[in-house]
């Protein structure tokens, strides 16, 4: 099952251009700025802010150059991706258009290296997660890199896919009753989950009933 996902997901992303996604935080009290950076190809981001007015519509959280005409977005949709895929179109902006939640991830991809700058507030105080059964692309609901989902959050046999920017990290993390994750020989191992940079995400495999889980943030 784990290698059906994997190979079904790598299908999207077969002939993509290395894609780096790197990031720097500004924010003063609750209310800031993230800029990503976004490769050439595609890139695996999230936005780790939410927006002041409540509007989680890419119209109003993702704006790109026009110099990116033809960027589009691919957004997972429970059991497969979405049918639509939103396409940026230089001097119009998105079409069709979609809601991207905090705490969801997304492919995005773009015929330039750019950057996405995110506006809005920190989610503080007691941070709620849920994932159901079967694949989700989430990422953190914070921003600040981490590692994710931390080590009591999985069942046995649970996998996480990690994006390399040109195709899946050939290490899948496991989850171990007992032991937390597990990332194999990666140097960057730790039973608390893969490290998750700001804006980043992660493909994370259920096997078992939907998680829930709170983790408190106080920046």
């Amino acid at each position: 099952m784990r290698t059906k996902a994997l190979l079904g997901l790598a299908a999207l992303v077969v002939s993509a251009a290395t894609c780096v996604a790197q990031s720097n935080v500004y924010s003063l009290n609750i209310v800031g700025y993230v800029n990503v950076d976004v490769a050439q190809g595609l890139n695996l981001i999230s936005n780790p802010l939410q927006p002041s007015n409540g509007n989680y519509n890419i119209t109003n959280t993702i704006s790109l150059p026009d110099t990116a005409d033809g960027a589009s977005i691919f957004k997972w949709a429970g059991t497969a991706w979405a049918s639509q895929v939103p396409a940026w179109i230089a001097g119009f902006g998105w079409d069709p258009t979609v809601d991207i939640a905090l705490g969801e991830s997304f492919f995005l991809q773009s015929p330039v290296a750019t950057k996405i700058t995110f506006v809005g507030e920190v989610k503080t105080g007691n941070v709620d997660y849920t994932l159901p059964s079967g694949l989700s692309v989430v990422a953190p609901k914070t921003p600040v890199a981490q590692r994710f989902p931390g080590a009591d959050i999985g069942h046995d046999g649970d996998a996480i896919f990690t994006w390399a920017g040109s195709a899946w990290n050939t290490t899948v993390w496991a989850y171990i009753d007992g032991f937390g994750w597990d990332g194999g020989s990666s140097p960057d191992n730790n039973v608390a989950g893969p490290t998750v940079p700001v804006g980043g995400g992660v493909v994370y495999q259920n096997t078992g009933t939907p998680l829930t889980w709170t983790r408190t943030f106080n920046p």
